[in-house]
């Protein structure tokens, strides 16, 4: 099987990446951090493994990207880049939130896209958060931007049955994970968070039954079902005092 994973060099891409070429599975991978990949593929010396280097928040660097991968048969097609920004909206810099909204909806959007015209079968996997089912202060671009992924895949999901088109886009939305997120997105990551590689073993078993909605770990799940109850002042309430403790 052939997979595509973008972000790749670290978090949970990298993580499926490992875990994926431990099944025997051929890779493509996409990340700005080329030697980050190239170690991941001295790790899998028996594995067929192409690296791609790419910022994926640059439309003519997605173009080109996608233009490398076109006589590729691809079966999973893993849309992973992106990252958050930290602290209250109005004291970020407005151009760090754009190139965050950039990749996160922008970029994801349109490799969806290309994904879809790509395969003629198979799965497209966007990683979204469990923030896309709540306003978050302090998050408020990334949750926003997450709330997009979630929506748009979701729907574009049901849409595709509707067509007989045999593609799923199947939604991944974690809840706190050890990864870089924290250090990236300019705060220390104090919450209780669940290890990557438990994650990812979630995440792949969402994928090999074809859930839609993917929310690893029995707590997050918990979370998203007492959100549907919660009045939304309470909700922004206990975001912005969970989030005033990183």
């Amino acid at each position: 099987m052939n997979i595509l994973i973008t972000g790749a060099s670290s978090g949970i891409g990298k993580e499926l990446a490992h875990q994926l070429a431990d099944k025997g599975h051929d890779l493509i991978l996409i990340a700005r951090r080329l030697n980050r990949l190239q170690q991941i593929k001295a790790d899998h010396p028996k594995n067929n493994i192409k690296l791609i280097k790419a910022d994926l928040s640059k439309i003519q660097e997605i173009n080109t990207f996608y233009a490398s991968i076109k006589n590729e048969t691809i079966h999973l097609w893993f849309n992973n880049a992106g990252f958050g920004q930290y602290g209250f909206s109005n004291q970020i810099q407005t151009e760090k939130e754009i190139d965050m909204i950039q990749l996160n909806v922008l970029s994801l959007h349109r490799l969806t896209k290309f994904a879809i015209d790509h395969m003629k079968t198979g799965k497209i996997i966007n990683i979204s958060s469990l923030a896309s089912f709540l306003p978050t202060p302090k998050l408020a671009s990334y949750a926003a931007s997450k709330a997009y992924v979630t929506t748009y895949s979701e729907a574009l999901n049901y849409e595709l049955k509707t067509q007989n088109i045999p593609i799923s886009v199947l939604t991944v939305t974690p809840g706190p994970v050890k990864t870089e997120f924290g250090k990236v997105a300019g705060t220390d990551q104090k919450m209780k968070a669940m290890p990557v590689k438990q994650c990812v073993k979630i995440i792949l078993k969402g994928v090999e039954k074809n859930k839609a909605i993917i929310v690893p770990g029995f707590k997050m799940k918990l979370l998203r079902w007492f959100l549907k109850f919660t009045p939304k002042k309470l909700i922004l309430s206990m975001s912005l005092k969970i989030q005033n403790k990183k």
